[in-house]
């Protein structure tokens, strides 16, 4: 059985965060997009980037060998 890397990204997403209502996942080509809530980029990064790298890991895992995806935060920017 095949997981899709953008349906796991999404599982794990909203498995972390306070609002998961508010994830959005994309995938363009070999990039999928992970898009959270205002204010809760920090917990999908986690300390010293070890979550979103971990996140990475394990969607990576589930691609197939010569297929590389990438996982990053989708996150607007701010106006200064």
């Amino acid at each position: 059985m095949k997981t899709d890397p953008s349906d796991l990204a999404q599982f794990i997403a909203v498995s972390i965060v306070e609002q998961p209502s508010q994830v959005r996942v994309t995938r363009r080509g070999s990039n999928v997009l992970v898009r959270v809530a205002p204010g809760e980029e920090g917990r999908l990064i986690g300390r010293q980037g070890r979550v979103i790298q971990a996140i990475r890991t394990l969607v990576r895992a589930v691609t197939d060998p010569g297929e590389r995806i990438n996982v990053d935060l989708d996150a607007p920017r701010k106006e200064r």
